[in-house]
């Protein structure tokens, strides 16, 4: 069973203690190195909270589950306020290869909800698999070029 960041835009986040909605996942950040989901941003501005993917309990078609709202924090260092502004999303993002060709944006992120490993780039006009995914940044991602 797979998901994707366009999908996930937007879903509530859940308790599991209280049964509460606590907001709606708003940017989904990856860790390139490892390929998987690293954040989740819950709301906007400044009542964006961040929550780590190990601290995510559940990721449903409906909900993410998280065990209470103290798995949710205040961004705390450069890198979580860029999340939480949206900066670090690869949604919308050009995606630029190795060789510096704009190959289009990146119009949605294919993920396994289970585990956050990323599998597919979804581009403009191609899909590439997640290996391809060499860097991200404020502006752009850098995806390896195809062979010829």
């Amino acid at each position: 069973m797979t998901d994707s960041f366009a999908a996930a835009n937007g879903r509530k986040v859940v308790s599991r203690t209280s049964a509460e909605e606590l907001g709606k996942v708003t940017h989904i950040v990856v860790d390139v190195e490892r390929r998987k989901v690293e954040l989740l941003v819950v709301g906007k501005g400044r009542n964006a909270r961040l929550v780590e993917w190990d601290d995510v309990s559940g990721f449903g078609p409906d909900a993410v589950m998280v065990a209470d709202d103290s798995t949710l924090a205040a961004p705390h260092d450069d890198r979580g306020r860029a999340a939480a502004d949206g900066q670090l999303d690869l949604l919308g993002k050009h995606a630029l290869s190795d060789a510096g060709n704009d190959i289009g944006p990146v119009t949605d992120v294919v993920f396994d909800p289970a585990t956050g490993a990323i599998e597919t780039l979804v581009l403009r006009e191609s899909e590439e698999p997640a290996t391809s995914l060499l860097a991200a940044g404020s502006f752009a991602a850098v995806v390896r070029a195809p062979a010829d």
